[in-house]
């Protein structure tokens, strides 16, 4: 796949089921830009200090920080990423559950909570493709048609960023 993207910029993001740090490690190795969401259970190391979770950071509503070169496990060989921490403030009476702690090779909190914002566009891009509109797994489509209907929903959605972004 890496091939057929030679000359892109590529952007990995992933919930909190791909937060391995091998799997950082290894796209960083390979020049890709990623944000992993990270378990609150993570241990980090910044410089010169003990191990600690995530937990342990402090990190409640209205708080955002970004610290720079974390060792984000315990073993060695991993080379060090930047952790954006990001809580949405209380909005409209509605409080998320909790926030988000980022594993990034990107250089600002701003670019780390933008990319990863752009999630739930693809969340919801995905329930339409399963069980919203476009229902795809009732259609038992395979062959031409299924590659039909993709292609379909890759249009609209491109133009639905093309115009979100103005592109």
């Amino acid at each position: 796949m890496l091939r057929l993207f030679k000359g892109y910029q590529i952007l990995v993001l992933g919930d909190r089921e791909f937060h391995s740090i091998k799997l950082a490690n290894w796209l960083h190795s390979k020049g890709i830009d990623f944000v992993l969401r990270q378990k609150q259970g993570t241990y980090i190391r910044q410089e010169n200090e003990s191990y600690q979770r995530l937990q342990s950071l402090g990190l409640n509503p209205s708080i955002s920080f970004f610290l720079m070169g974390i060792q984000a496990t315990k073993q060695k060989g991993f080379a060090k990423f930047n952790l954006a921490g990001y809580y949405k403030r209380k909005y409209r009476g509605k409080l998320e559950p909790a926030g988000w702690f980022l594993l990034t090779n990107l250089n600002s909190l701003k670019d780390a909570i933008k990319a990863f914002k752009l999630r739930s566009g693809i969340e919801a891009m995905f329930r339409d493709c399963k069980t919203g509109g476009y229902n795809l797994e009732s259609t038992y489509a395979d062959g031409q048609r299924l590659i039909g209907l993709i292609l379909l929903i890759a249009i609209t959605y491109t133009c639905a960023i093309g115009i979100i972004f103005d592109l």
